[in-house]
C-alpha cells in the first residue's frame, strides 16, 4: 500500500488515522475534493473515508510521525555512547519531535505535568491529569537520554551534568498555546526522572462565577472582595487550585484605583495591572525578603503564594495590621486547622484574631463525564472522569468568633460554635456535590479520606 510521507502530510494537512481491512481513514485539517480525488486515486483497491480533523489533534498526530525512530533506532556502544547520544541530540529531528508530541499530547489530554521515568529496561512518560497519574508512552532509555538532553539544552542546563539535581524553566510555543515549563531533573538508579510542570500562559484568570463553588460558597467569594484591609487565607494540598482561587478574587479587585503586588512561587497567571514578583531562593529573594521591600511599594493589597515560617507569617500579620489586605496560603487539611496552625508558627492568638477575616479550605474532585456518565470512554481516557470541581469550607470571623480565637478557645470548642453557625465542612460540601451528580461518592473518599 502506498504511504503518505510526513513531508507530505504537513504540507497537505492530512494524516492516516486508521486502517480496518479495506477501509482507510483519512484526517483532514481543510477539506478539499481535489485532495481527496488525488488520494482515492494513489490508493486503488480501498475506500477512503476522509473526517475533518483539528489543527492541535493533527499536529500531535504529525509530530508522532515524525518522531519514529530511525532504522535500527540508538544503540550502546560502549562506555562513550551517552556522550555520543547528547553530541547528536540537538540536531536530531526524531527527538525535537518525540518531544513536541509528548508536550502536544499532554495538551491535548489537560495535563498539568509530565513525568519522564527511567526505569531498568525503559523509560515511562506519564501525564498527570485531573491530579491522577497515567502512563502514555514507553520509550528505550537510550531515547530518555536524548530528550534529557534536548530538554537541558532547552532550559540551558548542563547538558553533561546526571549526577545533581537540577531546576529550570523553558518556554514552548503553539498555535494555541504558551507554556512556561519548569523543569526537575532528579539522578536515580536506573538514570534520570525528569518532572515538568505545565503552565499555561495563553489562560487567563477564571472570573469567580466560573471557578466551579457552590452557590453559598460562591456569596463567600463576593464578600472577600469588597475587604480593604485584613488576612484571607486560601488552604489545602499542593494542587487543590489555592493559587487559581487567589487569582481570581484578584481579578475581581479594583485594579484601577489599587496598587496590588503578588510574591509567587511560580507565577502561574500573569494579570495585567498587577505587580507579580517570582521568589528566586537561590538569588536570596524569599517570600519574607520580598515582603520586606514591598512595603516601600506603597501597597494597597498583598498576595502571599505561601506561608512557610514564621518570618514570613510575621510579615503577613503586620502588613494586615497596618491596613493593608493580605492574600495568602498556607497547607492544611482544613480551614479550623488554619487558624491554629498560626499559633503553631508563633503568632500570638490576639495577632491572629485582630487581622482574619475569611479562612478557606479547598480541594478538586473529578467530575462524572458529561460524554459517558462515568463508564468510560475516549473522551474520558476511559477514567469516568473529566475536569473537576471545586469542594470547599469557609470560615467567616465576626466578633464573637475573633474574641474566641484571641482568648485561646480549643480547637473541638470553635469546631462546636461553627457547627452552631451552620458550618459547612468540606464533607458537607462534598456530599451535596454527589446528590447533584457531579462526581461520586468513592471520588470524595478518595480525595477527602473517611467523613471525620
Amino acid at each position: 500500500m502506498t504511504q503518505l510521507t510526513p513531508a507530505f502530510c504537513a504540507t497537505n494537512g492530512i494524516i492516516i488515522t486508521r486502517l480496518e481491512g479495506k477501509l482507510i481513514y483519512f484526517g483532514l485539517v481543510n477539506p478539499d475534493t481535489i485532495l481527496k480525488t488525488r488520494i482515492s486515486k494513489a490508493f486503488p483497491g480501498y475506500q477512503c473515508i476522509f473526517e475533518e480533523m483539528e489543527s492541535e489533534a493533527f499536529n500531535l498526530r504529525l509530530a508522532q510521525l515524525y518522531s519514529e525512530e530511525p532504522e535500527g533506532g540508538f544503540r550502546s556502544e560502549g562506555k562513550d555512547s551517552r556522550e555520543s547520544i547528547i553530541d547528536k541530540v540537538a540536531d536530531d529531528a526524531p527527538i525535537v519531535n518525540l518531544l513536541n508530541s509528548i508536550f502536544l499530547e499532554a495538551l491535548l489530554k489537560e495535563a498539568s505535568d509530565i513525568h519522564v521515568e527511567s526505569g531498568c529496561e525503559e523509560t515511562y512518560i506519564r501525564f498527570r491529569t485531573d491530579g491522577l497519574l497515567v502512563s502514555v508512552k514507553r520509550i528505550t532509555n537510550e531515547r530518555a537520554i536524548a530528550v534529557s538532553a534536548r530538554l537541558k539544552i532547552l532550559a540551558n542546563l548542563n547538558v553533561l551534568e546526571n549526577r545533581r539535581p537540577q531546576d529550570g524553566h523553558l518556554d514552548v510555543k503553539t498555535d494555541s498555546y504558551s507554556l512556561d515549563v519548569r523543569i526537575s531533573v532528579v539522578p536515580t538508579i536506573w538514570g534520570e526522572s525528569i518532572v515538568l510542570r505545565l503552565l499555561n500562559r495563553s489562560d487567563t484568570p477564571l472570573s469567580l462565577d466560573s471557578l466551579g463553588f457552590s452557590e453559598g460558597n460562591s456569596a463567600y467569594l463576593k464578600k472577600i472582595t469588597v475587604l480593604t484591609s485584613g488576612l484571607v487565607l486560601v488552604t489545602g494540598p499542593t494542587g487543590s487550585g489555592k493559587t487559581t482561587t487567589m487569582a481570581a478574587l484578584l481579578k475581581e479587585l479594583d485594579i484601577k484605583r489599587a496598587k496590588i503586588i503578588s510574591i509567587e512561587d511560580p507565577v502561574e497567571y500573569r494579570i495585567p495591572g498587577i505587580t507579580q514578583i517570582q521568589v528566586h531562593e537561590e538569588l536570596g529573594l524569599t517570600f519574607d525578603a520580598l515582603l520586606r521591600r514591598i512595603f516601600r511599594q506603597d501597597p494597597d493589597v498583598i498576595m502571599i503564594g505561601e506561608i512557610r515560617d514564621i518570618e514570613t507569617a510575621e510579615l503577613a500579620i503586620r502588613a494586615a495590621l497596618t491596613g493593608h489586605l493580605v492574600f495568602a496560603t498556607l497547607h492544611t487539611n482544613n480551614a479550623v486547622e488554619a487558624v491554629y496552625r498560626l499559633q503553631n508558627m508563633g503568632i500570638p492568638n490576639y495577632m491572629a484574631a485582630a487581622v482574619l477575616r475569611m479562612v478557606i479550605a479547598q480541594r478538586l474532585v473529578r467530575k462524572i463525564c458529561p460524554e459517558c456518565g462515568s463508564s468510560g470512554c475516549a473522551c474520558c481516557g476511559y477514567t469516568g472522569f473529566r475536569g473537576r470541581a471545586v469542594v470547599a469550607e469557609f470560615i467567616q470571623f465576626d466578633t464573637t468568633l475573633s474574641d474566641m480565637v484571641s482568648g485561646g478557645i480549643a480547637i473541638e470548642q470553635l469546631r462546636r460554635y461553627l457547627q452552631g453557625k451552620d458550618f459547612k465542612t468540606l464533607f458537607d460540601d462534598a456530599n451535596e456535590r454527589v446528590a447533584l451528580g457531579i462526581t461520586t461518592e468513592s471520588e470524595i473518599r478518595r480525595e477527602l479520606g473517611a467523613a471525620q
